[in-house]
């Protein structure tokens, strides 16, 4: 694991915590209110409520992909997207919409092709990458290109 830290937002007091990335796997608490900090290892399903908040709770990186069960590009990149949301934990968050079953953040966004990805830092746009990557890993090469580490 890297070394440097990350900042968290406490779900229960909403104070952003500073973690050490080599204490990220030991379930780091709130240095306000003790509760537990959420580090997500694995993609989140979002829906339109839950989508304005997941974006700007999180003040490192984050990824949004919007896709369809049946777009087959999808469920190909589908395992590097979980590897890289495990590889990536605490730096990189990523949620996932289903345009399917949330078409009003279809619309919202203006997605045309599945997938599309959105990445933010700080709850702020800063790139878009519509349709899909050529080869998995060009899509992680965007993000660190996008938002350097």
């Amino acid at each position: 694991m890297t070394t440097g830290t990350i900042l968290i937002r406490c779900r229960s007091c909403r104070t952003l915590n500073r973690v050490p990335l080599e204490r990220i796997d030991q379930h780091p608490v709130c240095g306000q209110c003790r509760s537990g900090l959420e580090v997500p290892h694995e993609p989140i399903n979002v829906t339109a409520a839950s989508y304005d908040q997941q974006v700007q709770d999180w003040p490192e990186t984050l990824l949004a992909e919007f896709w369809a069960k049946w777009c087959g590009y999808c469920r190909t990149i589908e395992p590097f997207v979980n590897g890289l949301a495990a590889r990536r934990k605490g730096g990189l968050k990523i949620i996932k919409v289903d345009v399917d079953a949330e078409p009003a953040l279809g619309r919202r966004f203006l997605v045309k092709a599945t997938p599309t990805f959105i990445l933010y830092r700080n709850g702020q746009q800063v790139g878009r990458f519509d349709g899909a990557p050529v080869q998995s890993v060009d899509l992680e090469y965007w993000i660190d290109k996008t938002i350097p580490r």
